[in-house]
């Protein structure tokens, strides 16, 4: 057995990193690809980029969408893709680079999470390794970039799991302070997994709730009721720490188009397939398959059935990811189309495409190929354990990752890379302008030919624009006079005087444009900013409440208790 306590510097580390760099290059080779999302993360990113530059740490609006009008995008998308490639951008390099450097770290952290997660399984480096190649070997998380082009899913299946491995480290570690600190940075790194794509965080917090279910289980079965408690309470402790994301994306939905996004194509319903999509190259939707994860789950079995055999004490393990496994695959199956009707449960609806979990049942395939492996050759030597690991993983990446790796390479001159070209673009970002504000009945036909589109009773000699921040100087010529401007009004904009005989006052036309209205005649100077909606600032303080709670179970009690009576009733003098 190698003990999964020797040092990481291991040539099966380098091994998983070699591995991922290689299965990246193909993005290098290109200035950009084609995918089903064409260039949208482009558009994004440079808006977050412009955002950035204009001084806005947390972009929540998209100021050139829809020729200029903008789109509250931002506050939908999870934003953790477009603030690593947004500053990438806005500090050193271009946007495709940046973009670029997102699908390499999702690659690394792919294959290392994975490999740490078996490890930690199995305290064996042979099994790891076979599991960490498994995973990166896998045609769906492969499909997320060279054929869908989805980079927010594909992150978020790359820190599952990160976040599995920490929270299982939580429940293995035996000293109780070390096992809460790794609690908080499991519960840390599932927030962050929600806000890399909410549909997915969310469902792969799903899957992190049955694994620390039953990881609490084992420790309360253990004697340890206590940390069993703290275990569990971290998972529905995460989407409350992301919660500046969350509670606004929820709430504030209702002032957009989102029910554009659950009909016809993108209604879940439409989306079932059978056992044998999984094995098939080539499908009617996909010319070529990224759903065939079969030869994957097919090995996984065949390994923890051997495993099983050979091994039992390893045997619940085995079977318990491999189980976890095939209920995210029978998701999909068309006897379970009823559970993805609107209303059955939460915003179920809102996944679209229920295969999207082959992604977390690809990975708990490979953890449970892991396990059965390492348990199949328990009683073998080293070597021979580490060339059946090397010789299966070179099986899997030459029969299954290869021929997904090619990639096609789009033509940049049409694709938009700064913000003048976005907003001449009449660009949304999506397909169904689902973010498109309700209050605008249309998406507008020309891009704003300037800031302020209309002023009644008013002029306004000075308006400048730097992405979602206004400043204008406007004199009002009599009572009740108003000036609209080329943006969509959505929850969220506000506006301040700092000079004026009053107080300007900000709603919005039948047209859905922001208008200002001053109530007295006079010269005026104000400024309009995107900043923070009710429920924004709601999310906003559940995020800070949530992440004192987390920071004061370190806080030393007693002793501090001990303190303060000291100080109230000090002991006096003899």
């Amino acid at each position: 057995m190698n003990d999964g306590s020797s040092s990481w510097r291991d040539p099966r580390v380098a091994l998983v990193i070699a591995v991922a760099l290689g299965m990246w290059m193909p993005v290098t080779r290109v200035g950009w690809f084609w995918g089903h999302e064409q260039y949208s993360y482009i558009l994004r990113t440079v808006e977050w980029a412009s955002e950035l530059n204009a001084g806005v740490l947390y972009p929540r609006w998209c100021p050139d969408f829809y020729g200029g009008y903008g789109s509250p995008l931002f506050m939908f998308y999870g934003p953790t893709i477009y603030a690593i490639a947004g500053f990438f951008t806005a500090t050193f390099t271009t946007v495709l680079t940046g973009l670029k450097i997102v699908v390499l770290l999702g690659t690394l952290a792919s294959g290392l999470g994975t490999y740490a997660l078996v490890l930690g399984e199995t305290r064996d480096r042979d099994a790891a390794l076979l599991g960490a190649m498994a995973y990166l070997a896998t045609p769906y998380r492969i499909g997320n970039v060279y054929d869908r082009g989805d980079l927010g899913e594909f992150s978020c299946i790359a820190v599952l799991p990160i976040v599995l491995a920490v929270y299982r480290a939580a429940s293995f570690e035996p000293l109780p302070r070390r096992a809460r600190l790794l609690a908080v940075v499991g519960c840390a790194l599932q927030a962050l997994l929600i806000l890399t794509h909410p549909v997915l965080g969310l469902w792969g917090s799903v899957m992190v709730g049955a694994v620390v279910a039953a990881s609490a289980l084992r420790l309360a079965l253990g004697g340890a009721l206590r940390r069993a408690v703290e275990l569990v309470a971290m998972v529905p402790a995460a989407p409350c720490l992301a919660g500046l994301y969350i509670l606004p994306a929820l709430i504030d939905r209702r002032a957009t188009h989102t029910a554009a996004m659950v009909v016809n194509f993108y209604n879940p319903q439409n989306h079932w397939m059978t056992l044998g999509t999984l094995f098939e190259p080539s499908i009617p939707l996909f010319a070529r398959n990224f759903l065939m994860i079969g030869p994957v789950v097919a090995v996984a079995g065949l390994g923890v059935i051997v495993g099983v055999v050979c091994e039992r004490t390893s045997r619940w393990r085995a079977l318990g990811w491999f189980s976890l496994c095939a209920a995210l695959i029978g998701l999909n199956l068309p006897q379970m189309s009823w559970f993805w009707a609107a209303g059955r449960l939460p915003f179920v609806e809102f996944i679209q495409f229920p295969w999207r979990l082959l992604g977390p049942a690809a990975l708990a395939a490979a953890v449970a190929l892991g396990v059965g492996v390492a348990a199949a050759c328990r009683r073998l030597a080293p070597p021979t354990r580490g060339t059946i690991a090397v010789f299966l993983s070179a099986g899997l990446l030459l029969g299954v990752a290869w021929p997904y790796l090619s990639i096609t390479e789009m033509p940049l001159a049409p694709v938009p890379r700064d913000s003048n070209s976005v907003r001449q673009s009449m660009t949304s970002a999506t397909d169904a302008n689902e973010y498109l504000p309700s209050t605008a009945p249309n998406p507008p036909a020309v891009p704003a030919r300037a800031l302020v589109e209309k002023a009644r009773g008013a002029d306004v000699p000075y308006a400048h624009q730097d992405g979602s921040r206004q400043a204008l100087v406007v004199n009002a010529k009599h009572k009740n006079a108003q000036v609209t401007l080329a943006i969509h009004a959505f929850p969220g904009w506000q506006v301040k005087t700092l000079e004026g005989p009053g107080e300007a006052k900000l709603d919005n036309d039948e047209h859905g444009r922001l208008r200002l209205s001053f109530s007295r005649p006079g010269r005026y100077d104000v400024r309009v900013w995107f900043g923070a909606s009710t429920a924004a600032r709601i999310g906003c303080a559940l995020t800070l409440v949530t992440s004192l709670v987390l920071v004061s179970l370190f806080a030393p009690w007693p002793r501090l208790r001990r303190r303060l009576l000291a100080f109230r009733y000090p002991e006096k003098a003899v």
